[in-house]
């Protein structure tokens, strides 16, 4: 018969591992630490490079980096006590390069905070480490856990995965993990190709936890629909192919339409050229950076949500960007790549609809037409809110996740008696 499990007992005895906390952007991180907290419980929360010593109630454990200079101590240390951890690392360092520059940094930092802290891991008497991201936080548990012998878990999500060909360590981390949590199915398949089972790989969506009331579901302003589309300014999200679509719609008269463009990054000054050249400089506004609170009414203020996510030259996609069930719980109508793990969110052309972000037609024709008879979308829009509730509630996915960690520790328990 299977032990039964306190949820109190267990995040008691839990180290989260962020590579820095909070982060603006990160807002899911934050959704689901919030959801752990509201059953009642807390893990122990740890930043490796700066971050908040408080946050909502939680005391965060910020790294000193000047701790890195104890390694003189510790190397000599676990090389000695753990020689055979050692050794994996080096040969998995050793048989293949790099993927890039940032990932280098990572790999080394999270190594060395494992070689600095592991001692004092040992004293905390964890059950589980969770690695939030794949790479540096990963990293960290990864290195810790082969020391003390603790078991980690890991999250691994698009970014993590696919960017530069993913993380230097990615599968010996991969091995050793008791679970490796991801949140779209695209990623999954990743996962499988990496030779993990379903055992293993769990998929485990990222939660909402604010649930917009639309008082109406008629256009925000007649005759115009409003359009919007948030993220950073970066290549994988196919912004150019956006303002393709956008003239497009202008160049056909149509409609009218207004499109508000959310998030800033190292496109900014492309697009803004690239929009003055398509001569839509009256029709789409790059509003920048913008609050959690202010993008929801954002949300509220928009008709329709477009997102026209790509595979980038680097690798790098998308698995279900957050801010496609943000925007199917305010009530917008959804337009999204058939890219990577964007139309997850939802079933096409029952709570949204998936086009290939090269094939303007289909994207213009739709939108004139959701212009000319926005009635005809209600269902659409309404559906998408209901399975928007169903998929992505933070109560739900944080209970999921919890129970991973009580699988995780009743085998490893199962395993010493």
């Amino acid at each position: 018969m299977c032990r039964q499990f306190s949820v109190h007992k267990i995040l008691q005895k839990i180290a989260f591992f962020y590579a820095t906390f909070p982060r603006p952007t990160e807002t899911f991180v934050r959704r689901e630490l919030r959801a752990v907290r509201e059953l009642g419980f807390e893990p122990k929360v740890y930043s490796i490079w700066g971050g908040q010593k408080k946050w909502e109630g939680f005391n965060i454990e910020c790294f000193s980096l000047w701790r890195l200079w104890t390694l003189f101590f510790w190397l000599p240390y676990w090389a000695w006590q753990r020689p055979s951890a050692f050794r994996d690392v080096l040969l998995a360092l050793w048989r293949k390069p790099c993927p890039n520059l940032q990932n280098w940094n990572e790999t080394f930092l999270g190594l060395g905070y494992g070689l600095v802290e592991a001692h004092r891991m040992a004293s905390k008497q964890y059950d589980v480490l969770h690695g939030v991201w794949a790479t540096m936080p990963a990293t960290a548990a990864y290195s810790v856990s082969k020391l003390i012998g603790v078991p980690f878990s890991m999250g691994a999500h698009a970014y993590d995965l696919f960017r530069k060909g993913g993380d230097w360590l990615l599968d010996e981390k991969f091995e050793q993990a008791s679970m490796v949590r991801t949140s779209s199915n695209s990623s999954g398949q990743r996962l499988f190709a990496h030779g993990l089972n379903d055992r293993k790989v769990k998929v485990i969506r990222r939660g909402l936890s604010h649930w917009p009331v639309r008082a109406s579901f008629e256009l925000s302003k007649p005759n115009r629909i409003n359009l919007i589309s948030v993220g950073r300014l970066v290549e994988k999200k196919g912004y150019f192919y956006l303002l393709r679509i956008l003239s497009r719609l202008s160049e056909r008269k149509n409609i009218d339409f207004q499109m508000k463009i959310v998030g800033m990054g190292p496109l900014f000054r492309p697009l803004e050229q690239e929009i003055e050249r398509y001569g839509l400089d009256k029709k789409v506004i790059l509003v920048g950076s913008k609050t959690e609170e202010e993008i929801r009414e954002l949300f509220l203020q928009a008709d329709a949500k477009l997102f026209t996510g790509i595979i980038a030259s680097n690798g790098d996609r998308d698995g279900i960007p957050n801010v496609i069930p943000e925007a199917m719980s305010a009530g917008c109508l959804i337009l999204a790549s058939s890219f990577a793990g964007a139309s997850e969110a939802f079933t096409d052309g029952v709570s949204g609809f998936s086009f290939h972000p090269q094939h303007f037609e289909e994207w213009t024709c739709l939108l004139e037409d959701f212009g000319r008879n926005p009635s005809k979308y209600q269902r659409i829009r309404k559906k998408a809110q209901i399975s928007c509730r169903q998929m992505f509630d933070v109560s739900n996915t944080a209970r999921s996740l919890i129970r991973n960690f009580q699988d995780i520790i009743h085998r490893n328990e199962k395993s010493r008696s």
